[in-house]
């Protein structure tokens, strides 16, 4: 028989929880599951993941003897963010975070962690959206620099009012993450809908944000399968504003005091920074696996030269200035064997041998990496 979930009373004004109380009977019917540990296994592994890709993008701008720009040093940041976030809610979990409010008691450590957990993770869902727009700063010009500023002024704002009234909400202020104290705070709903508004801006300025990149790489001079995967390696952030769309669905559970309900909320808040942080580095690592296949072609060609070397020919240019009156070229084609024999000639005169090595790209090739790392990195 399948158990029924009491509906609780939103939370008050006050923002004390309410504790509803039931007969023993009703209390064993009621679910005792726990989503805490769920929150932790989700936002460390997508933490793991982001990492690894954001440690291959700073290894990529080291290997090429490039410094790191302001993109990657608000990218960095903004994975700090999300890393303190997590810790913050890890503790909060360790303290009953994830219960049903009927199976633990409400520990007065549990809402400063909180607070401090959602004001970071809104400022890393900022700076990582405003680490790829800064990058897309360096490659635009005209009105296409207008909007990306646009953008990053304005989502700065919205988002960053949503951390800002967690904390401004109640009078006296401290009430904000000390709910057992007399005091006043705003309707639930001013908060609540407004994070609803701002998080709906996000996810509209990431898909801008996907789309930009193909107007500007279209008009490069590139065959049009460069311009494809380098505008599909951009527009990846079009994943961190699916993202955001799943989280809007999940801001309502906070209508709901029982915190089990809104651990939902925060693996998705924390997969949209840690999608950012992915999406942001895929540009560079592109190039990366461009040059790793390269790499691979001219070791398969250098070791077919090497064994064409061995059992076959070896064209050399070979340049003879005789001291008599009949001086001559010659071009000698011998094995790698006969090469001394080839300089060392018992005829007199000098002998001057010369190999030249010459490295070439495709000029469409060339551009694309001058946009991923070149100008970028």
């Amino acid at each position: 028989m399948a158990t029924t979930v009491p509906k609780l009373p939103p939370a008050a004004t006050q923002l004390v929880p309410v504790f509803p109380t039931f007969t023993p009977e009703e209390l064993a019917a009621l679910p005792h599951d726990n989503a805490g540990p769920r929150l932790n296994v989700v936002m460390w592994v997508l933490i793991a993941v982001s990492t690894s890709f954001l440690a291959m993008r700073v290894y990529c701008k080291f290997a090429r003897h490039n410094r790191l720009w302001w993109d990657d040093h608000i990218l960095i940041a903004a994975w700090v963010c999300i890393v303190i976030e997590s810790c913050c809610l890890s503790s909060a979990i360790s303290l009953g975070y994830g219960y049903h409010i009927w199976d633990s008691p409400l520990d007065s450590r549990i809402m400063p962690l909180i607070n401090v957990a959602g004001t970071f993770t809104i400022i890393a869902a900022i700076w990582s959206k405003t680490s790829f727009a800064i990058t897309l700063l360096r490659l635009t010009d005209g009105w296409m620099k207008r909007a990306v500023w646009f953008i990053i002024i304005s989502m700065n704002i919205a988002m960053g009012l949503s951390a800002l009234f967690a904390w401004i909400q109640c009078t006296p202020l401290r009430k904000a993450w000390d709910i057992f104290i007399p005091g006043q705070c705003w309707d639930p709903k001013v908060i609540i809908y407004y994070d609803i508004f701002s998080a709906a801006y996000s996810a509209l300025m990431d898909f801008a944000l996907a789309i930009l990149p193909w107007k500007l790489i279209w008009r490069l001079q590139m065959r049009r399968k460069e311009k494809i995967g380098v505008a599909l390696a951009m527009s990846m952030g079009i994943f961190a504003g699916v993202t955001s769309i799943i989280k809007i669905t999940k801001i309502p559970t906070l209508f709901n005091p029982d915190f089990y309900f809104q651990v939902d909320l925060w693996i998705w808040g924390n997969a949209e920074t840690n999608v950012t942080i992915v999406a942001a580095s895929i540009p560079v690592l592109r190039v990366l696996v461009k040059e790793v296949k390269s790499s691979a072609r001219r070791y398969y060609v250098s070791t077919e030269d090497h064994t064409t070397n061995r059992s076959g020919y070896r064209n050399q240019h070979t340049i003879t200035i005789s001291a008599g009156r009949n001086s001559r070229h010659q071009r000698i084609r011998s094995q790698d064997a006969q090469s001394d024999k080839s300089i060392l000639d018992d005829k007199p005169g000098i002998v001057r041998t010369k190999e030249v090595a010459v490295e070439y790209h495709k000029r469409e090739e060339r551009r694309d990496e001058d946009i991923e790392l070149g100008r970028v990195g």
